[in-house]
């Protein structure tokens, strides 16, 4: 019993540490100066899956919202 319940408080600790890692890179994207996310975009449009930058795994479904809030019109060629 302790040991499911154990079990259980470490994966919601994964679930909200991902949630916040995920939100943490959104937030990043959406701030980024526009050449650089320009340059993330171009990069994601060779691979399409997920683009590396700094060191961060950013995924398709990030790009795309992240480039929907900038609004600069690059969500047009996904």
């Amino acid at each position: 019993m302790l040991g499911e319940w154990i079990k259980h408080q470490i994966e919601e600790q994964e679930r909200r540490d991902e949630r916040e890692r995920l939100d943490r890179q959104y937030r990043y994207l959406v701030t980024m100066p526009a050449n650089t996310f320009a340059a993330i975009y171009a990069e994601f449009q060779e691979d399409f899956f997920s683009v590396k930058f700094n060191d961060e795994w950013y995924g398709d479904w990030q790009i795309y919202h992240a480039s929907l809030a900038r609004d600069e019109g690059y969500e047009d060629f996904i």
